[in-house]
């Protein structure tokens, strides 16, 4: 699908709905981009994500599909 067709997909069901809590979470989503701001973070912020990131590198990780089992298991499922 191109990225034409897919605008024209999109302004069309946007413009089809009424949902409320939806359109806003359009909006929000690809809100206005002068009112971004940056995140600051601090630096203990920062030495974990670079931490994550290295795991991540690694291998150090779980799957989305692990987590849900991991989480089922523990849950009693």
């Amino acid at each position: 699908m191109t990225s034409i067709e897919i605008k024209k997909k999109l302004i069309n069901k946007i413009s089809q709905s009424d949902d409320k809590v939806l359109l806003k979470s359009l909006y929000t989503l690809i809100g206005d981009e002068s009112k971004k701001k940056t995140l600051a973070l601090s630096e203990k912020q920062l030495l974990l994500l670079r931490k994550a990131e290295k795991e991540i590198a690694s291998g150090i990780f779980l799957t989305d599909a692990e987590v849900k089992k991991r989480s089922a298991q523990w849950l009693g499922k």
